[in-house]
């Protein structure tokens, strides 16, 4: 039997959701053994809220998160996270920002780490990425720590702008375009050559053939469209 699915659970779910109190489902989720626990939060994040509506899937999120972190927040990260790749959720959602608003504190410093690390590559576009970092309350170097992390042509583009902010920290500048050419790959390569070239860092050896025009480096952090051309360039 598929320990993932149960019709009983599912249904008992689904007739919880509809319902604005969530004392019922938390009290309905705590009297089941922890096997059908982990069924329940499987059916909540891959089945029943994968196509909730957006104020719903984040009301239920933030009070699942805020109840049970340890269990909720993997799944429902995951969940979002695919929901806006598919353009079915948006940070611009208010439900979003109460989610921010609510994970604030020390207290959730983890909850906000794992949700980053999902959340980061799922945004297309770099005013999401800053705002969901900018939602997060992350400090400079925390925030060029998670893009560092993340890989591709918006997380890039954030990165050197995050950097302009740290532009006076020499030794972090080089680190940064260390870390890019570590992944070995064309695109971070290229990332690097740029991070290298506006900031003028010398000292970072390599062998850079990436060919930036002067009008195309006095753009690279305020035009993505430059910058990702520069960035695909052979």
């Amino acid at each position: 039997m598929d320990q993932h699915y149960n019709p009983q659970i599912y249904a008992r779910l689904r007739a919880l959701l509809g319902q604005p109190d969530f004392g019922l489902l938390r009290s309905y989720l705590e009297g089941l053994s922890n096997a059908h626990f982990r069924t329940a939060g499987y059916l909540l994040g891959e089945r029943l809220l994968a196509d909730a509506a957006p104020d719903t899937f984040w009301r239920l999120m933030r009070e699942l998160v805020l109840w049970h972190p340890k269990a909720f927040v993997g799944t429902l990260a995951k969940a979002s996270a695919l929901r806006l790749q598919a353009d079915t959720l948006s940070l611009n959602d208010a439900g979003f920002a109460m989610l921010a608003d609510a994970l604030q504190g020390d207290g959730h410093v983890i909850d906000r780490e794992k949700l980053l690390l999902q959340w980061l590559p799922a945004a297309r576009q770099y005013q999401s990425m800053e705002r969901l970092l900018d939602a997060f309350g992350m400090s400079t170097t925390r925030r060029i720590d998670f893009l560092l992390r993340t890989e591709g042509v918006v997380a890039g583009f954030v990165l050197l702008r995050t950097l302009r902010f740290e532009e006076h920290d020499r030794a972090l500048l080089i680190h940064a375009c260390h870390m890019l050419m570590r992944r070995a790959d064309s695109l971070s390569f290229n990332i690097a050559s740029t991070v290298r070239a506006f900031f003028d860092l010398h000292e970072v050896r390599g062998v850079f053939s990436l060919q930036i025009e002067p009008y195309e480096l006095s753009r690279l952090d305020t035009d993505f469209d430059t910058f990702r051309r520069v960035v695909r360039k052979v």
